[in-house]
């Protein structure tokens, strides 16, 4: 029995049951398992290992934030600062997954880092260790109030010590990666992820053990800020009300914080975020897109939102310069934090970074002078907003898969009606043809923008990716007029760069296949003709689609044999017989109405078409090359047209 043959007998429903039972567990499952449980049935194994896959990612990331709550609502009551600090770096071994981590405090009367608390340490050197100052890694971060990391320690350019390379050679560690601790502008220490391996530590990891410095950060203020409380009550009533201020200012990023975790854990989206940050901060808050940071014409007015001028852009009445504000914007992806614009103290920017995906921007104007605190405020919504675009690029992700695989099965015509159906239930999708085809003719570097864009305007759309370009399906429920679809094609920037043909006709599933070829190889006739952007209606273009679909590259030199004689005529002499017998042609071989049409005497069209018989010589009246001038022409018009 073929492979194909295997997959279409059934399956018990225990069987499919028990697989589902696996993968839900969010532990990785084996192919081996699954296949003891289904056969082998390659194309069902594989969408649960897919599955399998995507819920033990999800699985960590619930981990990671729910360890990050926990840790937030913990430093609501600081009651042991060591105990804290502890459970702190435990927390972050687990989560990062290294070897060691360990968290050293900043004193600015010696400059140097002491070591607080550990976790995976095999000597007694390091949770002893006190890191000189400049030194090391540490020092660099402390330094530079930013995160540094090394795959490699003993190959950095860091100024070394002998009892820093000691503890580092005791422990074995050769990759590590360093974040600091800061709260308004002072440091307070920094925390580190140590491997015994060498290891690149990627985005994820960095801004993960931030969030988790941050913590401790307030850790540590707050236990320095209880001390100070102590001290300043003794002193004078006054002193009580300035650390009471703190107090809160660390209370109230607290809040704020297990705030946004909450609207994080509970799938809101950015929109939520940016209307808790607004009204915490009494600010207007924006967020701007990757591609319009990139764009030379940012700041614009396109970028403005309610809370800014419209007539300024997004600046509003700031002296700010584009380059000053993409500097800010640079310092904050740097640093893992907000970053102020220079010559404007109201407008703070942090970078909104997701995985490998560009960064976007959150900018938050302020009505009023800053407050301790809301710098920190700021870049937590950068990273809950963070959170969320990971989420929601996850989840399409997932369905732009099930849509192109659904959109490739319709056309290739080898799966089953009721399987498809069985797999379009997950995304809403519906499978009632007849069909409408786009074709997109554009590089794999738009391919997701276009994507994005058209499964917005139309959720029921169907793609799939083709070499040259994406091909799209609109079922019947989602048909649009050629104008509608004209109008929504030009919406879009990427699009109106693209070159893209439409069909007006509806397909049946069984005509798909041959439909796409036939609008792809309108694709490469238009090519010949030099068209590279717009939209063009397959219809108008089906004759002579049939006519050089296979061999595209003749339509420019049919034209050019047909058509060259009497351009050159038309320049030499400033003349118009191209023009004169198109419409010859379009008005039936009538002088008179072809007269009419061009605007000018019955013997001035007489005098051009005798002047044409000179020129091609009087064959080109008769009926086989009267046709191929007319087909031509028509080519040259529809070129223009386009």
């Amino acid at each position: 029995m073929t492979e194909r043959a295997a997959e279409s007998d059934t399956v018990s429903v225990e069987s499919v049951a028990q697989a589902v039972n696996l993968v839900a567990r969010g532990t990785h499952v084996d192919r081996s398992r699954l296949e003891a449980e289904l056969g082998r049935r390659p194309v069902l194994v594989d969408s649960l290992l897919d599955l399998s896959t995507t819920m033990v990612r999800w699985r960590q990331k619930d981990h990671e934030r729910a360890a990050l709550l926990e840790s937030a609502s913990e430093l609501i009551q600081v009651r042991d600062t060591k105990r804290l600090l502890q459970k702190l770096v435990d927390r972050a071994k687990s989560l990062i997954g290294c070897d060691i981590a360990y968290l050293s405090e900043y004193s600015p009367d010696t400059d140097e880092l002491n070591v607080r608390a550990s976790r995976g340490a095999i000597s007694l050197q390091l949770p002893a260790l006190r890191v000189p100052p400049g030194v090391g890694l540490a020092g660099r971060v402390v330094r530079d109030r930013a995160a540094h990391w090394t795959s490699d320690y003993d190959l950095t350019q860091l100024p070394h010590e002998r009892r820093v390379d000691s503890a580092v050679k005791a422990e074995g560690m050769e990759s590590l990666l360093g974040v600091p601790m800061v709260v308004d502008g002072e440091v307070l220490g920094a925390l580190f992820a140590a491997n015994r391996y060498p290891h690149d530590f990627g985005a994820d990891e960095i801004t993960l053990l931030s969030a988790l410095a941050d913590h401790a950060s307030v850790i540590l203020k707050t236990a320095r800020l209880m001390g100070e409380l102590a001290e300043a009550a003794a002193l004078s009533a006054a002193s009580e009300e300035l650390a009471a201020a703190k107090a809160n200012t660390l209370q109230r990023l607290v809040e704020v914080e297990e705030q946004l975790t909450q609207l994080v854990l509970q799938g809101h989206g950015a929109a939520a975020v940016t209307d808790v940050i607004a009204e915490t901060l009494r600010a207007e808050v924006l967020i701007v897109d990757s591609r319009l940071l990139e764009s030379p014409e940012f700041p614009s007015n396109e970028s403005s939102s309610p809370g800014f001028s419209s007539d300024d852009g997004l600046l509003g009445d700031s002296d700010a310069s584009r380059g000053e504000i993409l500097a800010a914007l640079d310092t904050s992806h740097r640093t893992g934090r907000s970053a102020q614009v220079a010559d404007d103290e109201r407008l703070i920017v942090a970078s909104v970074a997701s995985n490998s995906r560009r960064h976007s921007g959150l900018f938050v104007r302020f009505r009023n002078a800053l407050k301790d605190g809301d710098h920190s405020i700021v870049a937590q919504a950068a990273q809950s907003l963070a959170l969320i675009h990971m989420n929601e690029q996850s989840r399409a992700d997932a369905e732009n898969r099930v849509r192109g695989e659904l959109a490739l099965d319709l056309i290739a015509d080898t799966r089953s009606l009721d399987e498809l159906r069985a797999r379009a239930r997950s995304g809403n999708f519906t499978l009632l043809g007849p069909w409408q085809l786009i074709v997109v003719q554009a590089g794999p570097a738009d391919f997701d923008r276009i994507g994005s864009y058209l499964a917005r305007i139309e959720p029921r759309i169907l793609m799939t990716q083709r070499s040259p370009g994406l091909t799209v399906l609109l079922p019947r429920s989602a048909h649009r007029t050629r104008t509608q679809l004209e109008e929504l094609l030009a919406a879009s920037d990427v699009l109106r760069e693209s070159l893209i043909v439409v069909s007006d006709t509806g397909f049946q599933r069984s005509q798909l296949r041959t439909a796409e070829d036939e609008l792809w190889s309108c694709v490469r006739v238009l090519n010949a003709l030099s068209i590279a952007r717009g939209v063009c209606p397959a219809e108008d273009f089906a004759p002579y689609t049939a006519m050089f679909g296979t061999a595209p590259e003749h339509v420019g030199q049919f034209m050019e044999r047909m058509l060259e004689p009497l351009r050159q005529w038309d320049r030499r002499q400033s003349a118009d017989l191209v023009t004169t017998l198109r419409a010859y042609f379009e008005h039936g071989s009538s002088i008179s109405r072809t007269a009419a049409a061009l605007s000018v005497h019955i013997n001035t069209v007489k005098l051009r078409l005798e002047r044409i018989d000179t020129v091609l010589d009087n064959d080109w009246r008769a009926p086989e090359y009267a046709f191929r001038l007319h087909v031509a022409l028509r080519l040259d018009q529809l070129q223009r047209k386009v």
